[in-house]
């Protein structure tokens, strides 16, 4: 037993012979430089703007100082000068805030690693009136950071992002749902007003509210959908009774409400119907009635 415990203290001596000493040091300039200078020096050029010079330093750490305790933050220094550097930007960011979580996923600084994650997508969002891809890709990031790392300060900072990425998405629904107004294609036009009310109405502005009842109950009625857009012009002027839309939304809701117009609409049907030699539509079948040769049970 004793012999056995020797061996066992003699292997473990042999292992950790083997383990690679830290870095502590890297040959630069034809010279050993300690490695946490080489950082600071990074550090420096990144916090004058020099983003270019921070991330030379940061990649020599990366390349030859694997095993420093500076390698870590150093991952994460040349992401930020790529993310802050004009030149760069968040496209060549990315990827290097990803690969820090790989690698330090439990790290003190994997909250702001997984926000600045979020930033990138954030960073790249386009106006209104274009593809919200980014929107909905920052939206995913900063919610897995909430989740994530719930008590981080970032975590407070990703809600006020996610926010203002569900009021860039309503905005967006919004523009293309004019758009479509505009164009008379109002059976679009109806769709994306209804999508807009139904997932967005708590981040969309007043005015973009006001606008929106006008929009879609118009869409309704240009389509003779004359209860929908009732509905609508009742509730744009209950809550915006100074609109601008407000003569027309008026005098278009006595109309329906007097019966006249939805009477033209069956009058024009009817016409239509005997102008084609259409019959009307046969009466739905219960599965009830008695038919042909046997008796339903």
């Amino acid at each position: 037993m004793r012999r056995l415990l020797l061996v066992s203290l003699c292997l473990l001596l042999v292992m950790g012979g083997c383990r690679k000493k830290v870095d502590s040091k890297l040959w630069t300039g034809g010279k050993q430089v300690p490695v946490s200078q080489v950082y600071e020096k990074g550090l420096t050029y990144l916090s004058d703007g020099k983003y270019a010079k921070a991330r030379q330093y940061f990649q020599l750490i990366i390349d030859n100082a694997a095993n420093s305790k500076e390698f870590s933050k150093a991952k994460l220094g040349i992401a930020d000068a790529e993310f802050f550097d004009l030149e760069r930007g968040a496209g060549d960011a990315l990827a290097d805030y990803e690969s820090y979580l790989i690698y330090f996923p439990i790290s003190k600084d994997a909250p702001y690693a997984q926000y600045m994650v979020g930033m990138c997508y954030y960073s790249q969002i386009s106006t209104p009136d274009r593809d919200q891809s980014f929107s909905h890709q920052a939206i995913e990031a900063f919610e897995k950071l909430r989740q994530k790392y719930p008590n981080s300060p970032y975590s407070k900072l990703s809600e006020e992002k996610i926010k203002a990425c569900w009021q860039r998405l309503a905005a967006h629904e919004f523009e293309v749902g004019v758009f479509y107004y505009k164009a008379r294609s109002y059976v679009a036009s109806s769709r994306r007003f209804e999508y807009l009310l139904d997932n967005y109405l708590s981040y969309i502005s007043r005015k973009e509210k006001e606008q929106t009842y006008y929009f879609y109950g118009r869409s309704q009625f240009e389509m003779t959908k004359y209860d929908k857009a009732a509905r609508y012009y009742r509730l744009l002027l209950k809550e915006f009774p100074n609109t601008l839309y407000h003569d027309q939304v008026a005098a278009e809701l006595a109309d329906i409400e007097s019966g006249k117009l939805q009477k033209e609409k069956e009058k024009k049907i009817e016409e239509y119907l005997k102008k084609h030699k259409i019959k009307g539509k046969p009466e739905k079948k219960t599965g009830t009635e008695k038919k042909e040769g046997y008796t339903t049970r």
